[in-house]
């Protein structure tokens, strides 16, 4: 399967796959360039987490009481300027 082949069914993977594939892509990488990623030396660690938990990600956007502090804090900027 080429890559123009496969783009589109990664296109529709969630997000969670998504970055499931990325921790996947990055460790067959590196097999391949002859590095091991997969260690529980400390340096490690992240990568580790990574491959065991799921990834939040959070905005002010799309936090109601985020908007309105920093709308709050707008409003007391201009407000004393």
């Amino acid at each position: 399967m080429t890559l123009t082949q496969l783009l589109p069914t990664v296109a529709r993977l969630s997000h969670q796959d998504k970055l499931r594939l990325i921790h996947f892509l990055l460790l067959a990488v590196a097999r391949e360039e002859g590095c091991s990623l997969e260690t529980t030396d400390p340096e490690h660690i992240l990568l580790d987490k990574l491959a065991s938990t799921d990834a939040v990600v959070w905005s002010p956007q799309a936090d109601e009481l985020a908007v309105q502090a920093l709308s709050d804090l707008l409003t007391t900027a201009q407000a004393n300027a």
